[in-house]
């Protein structure tokens, strides 16, 4: 009988070799499926949802004997994102920099750390709900899945999935760096709110300007 986590591992590691190839050459679905002894649909989806992460993209055409074939390749910038040395080095990273900073200094980092991040994030004009609601896009496409809410002169990111979890679950003080990002973005008052229990959950307050405290 399959189980559930025998289910899902399949197309992981799919997706894994996938990139592991490209990195290498860019290449085909057919090329790709011939090398992973799968078929060109399973290859067709899961390029789908690497290119909706901004992982590999379209780098150019192969001549076919019918019709151009599409060349897949891993974008620039985005070599290191297979790597699985990350999870292991962020939270060592978290917690050697808590053991060496004051309570002012850690804060600082993150802080810095979270305008840095904000840096090469997109500039969003407009309102303070247009810019929160870009914020929080921003927010999604590192990996959160944050909804948004107006209460009495107040906006709510809330969601249940920490997009820089294994940094919290090393010291729950890494969530002032998305803080300070969401701040940087929204050039709006905004106070953590996140979830550091067993489930762990993001939770962000923004305060709308005119609003009495």
């Amino acid at each position: 009988m399959t189980t559930p986590t025998a289910k899902t591992e399949k197309p992981r590691l799919t997706r894994d070799r996938i990139v592991g190839i490209l990195l290498k050459q860019p290449s085909t679905i057919a090329i790709l499926a011939g090398e992973l002894a799968v078929t060109p649909n399973a290859v067709r989806s899961q390029l789908a949802l690497l290119e909706r992460e901004g992982i590999v993209e379209v780098q150019g055409a192969h001549k076919g004997s019918r019709r151009p074939s599409a060349v897949y390749g891993v974008r620039a910038g985005a070599e290191a994102l297979p790597s699985r040395a990350y999870p292991a080095l962020v939270p060592g990273l978290v917690r050697a920099l808590a053991q060496k900073l004051t309570g002012k200094d850690f804060t600082a980092v993150m802080e810095g750390l979270g305008k840095q991040i904000a840096a090469g994030a997109p500039k969003n004009e407009g309102s303070p709900r247009e810019r929160v609601e870009g914020a929080l896009s921003f927010l999604r496409s590192l990996g959160s899945d944050a909804d948004m809410t107006i209460s009495k002169g107040k906006i709510l990111l809330t969601g249940r999935v920490c997009p820089i979890a294994r940094a919290v679950q090393a010291d729950g003080r890494s969530c002032i760096a998305i803080e300070s990002l969401l701040r940087e973005l929204t050039g709006l008052p905004v106070t953590e709110r996140c979830n550091h229990g067993v489930q762990l959950g993001c939770g962000f307050e923004f305060k709308l300007p005119g609003t009495r405290s």
